[in-house]
């Protein structure tokens, strides 16, 4: 085909691409052809841009800096330029842009320039980046408040012990200030969950002190605990192989709390909640099940994600949580390099499985 006609196709072809500023560029940097979409993109009609430098194009700062001429060559070099960069309209406007450069060359392998693509990405741009303000506002909001929120509440529970531990309370008084301690634990409990939530989603991720532990006994320490808080909930605890590792002890006691908590909100009140702490070669399985309601399968991809609450087996006038149980025991577990894993049917119950590697993973 004659070149002549191979460049009068390739321009009917650029007059179709309506979106992109599609446009060629000679050996010199001058600018060869221009389809409507460069028109309409840059301000500059086919008259007033062919013939000039392609390099107008280009802010002030980056002419000086010779960035149109290096674009060239490492198109020639490479064989496509790509960036995301600032380009310049008629009359001096600034817009994001997303660009390729790539050379054209003959049927002989002549070098004949270069085709320009460049895509208007300026409200891309401002949707990003007003989500990423609006994120990191919303985490930080989180983070101030939860912290703010310390300080009353410390207060709050320090007095309710000091008049638990009067010996002129009556027996209605006792129970009021029970329940004002036990509301003023369970908002620091709520508190400290978002903490770790604004953390983990700011990318400060959790901060761990391993140490020497064995499992077996922390989970029975644990277990002693939440006894004294569900006295009307029986709890078995089995224990198989060798519980011995390098642990975050007030993490892993955080992950079983939640898991168990978790389970005996979910779980029938007349079933027991069941925790099996397993030694395996490289790592440890901490498992806690319960009988109830499966958890639905539209509810499972995203069952570890914040703020998200799963369907279950709900008593009437129990507190309900924010829905960061799950997420922070994921999070504890990823950072002590394992996984969490859920079964759960009708038939079997269900169950959470936390796999703990017995020592920390390398630093990346």
């Amino acid at each position: 085909m004659p070149e002549r006609e191979r460049d009068e196709r390739f321009h009917l072809n650029l007059e179709d691409i309506k979106d992109y500023a599609v446009f060629r560029v000679d050996t010199e940097g001058r600018i060869a052809s221009w389809n409507p979409g460069a028109e309409r993109m840059k301000g500059y009609t086919a008259e007033e841009a062919i013939g000039q430098p392609f390099a107008m194009l280009f802010t002030q700062e980056e002419r000086q800096e010779g960035k149109p001429e290096e674009e060239m060559r490492l198109a020639a070099e490479k064989g496509v330029y790509e960036r995301e960069v600032v380009r310049v309209r008629k009359g001096g406007e600034l817009f994001d842009a997303h660009v390729i450069l790539r050379p054209l060359a003959d049927q002989e392998g002549v070098h004949r320039g270069f085709i320009k693509v460049t895509r208007d990405i300026t409200e891309r741009k401002r949707v990003e980046a007003e989500l990423r303000d609006r994120a990191e506002f919303e985490q930080q909001l989180i983070g101030i408040v939860s912290h703010d929120l310390r300080t009353p509440l410390s207060a709050i529970t320090l007095g309710a012990v000091l008049l638990l531990r009067s010996k002129d309370l009556s027996l209605r008084h006792v129970s009021s200030v029970s329940r004002i301690l036990s509301s003023a634990e369970r908002a620091q409990r709520l508190i400290a969950s978002l903490l770790d939530f604004t953390q983990a989603r700011m990318g400060g991720g959790f901060a761990l002190q391993h140490a020497p532990l064995d499992l077996h006994e922390l989970v029975d320490l644990v277990m002693e605990e939440v006894r004294l808080s569900h006295p009307e909930r029986e709890l078995q605890v089995e224990h198989v192989g060798d519980g011995q590792g390098e642990w975050d002890a007030d993490r892993i006691a955080q992950l079983l709390t939640n898991l168990v908590n978790n389970a005996l909100y979910h779980g029938l009140e007349d079933a027991p909640v069941r925790v099996r702490v397993q030694g395996e070669p490289e790592s440890v399985a901490l498992s806690v099940h319960n009988q109830g309601k499966p958890i639905p399968a539209a509810v499972m991809p995203q069952l570890f994600a914040p703020m998200k609450r799963g369907e279950g087996a709900r008593r009437t006038g129990q507190a309900g949580s924010i829905g960061l149980g799950l997420y922070i025991v994921q999070q504890i577990a990823r950072a002590h390099g394992g996984t969490v894993s859920v079964d759960s049917s009708q038939e079997r119950g269900t169950t959470f499985t936390a796999h703990l590697p017995r020592h920390p993973p390398r630093p990346r």
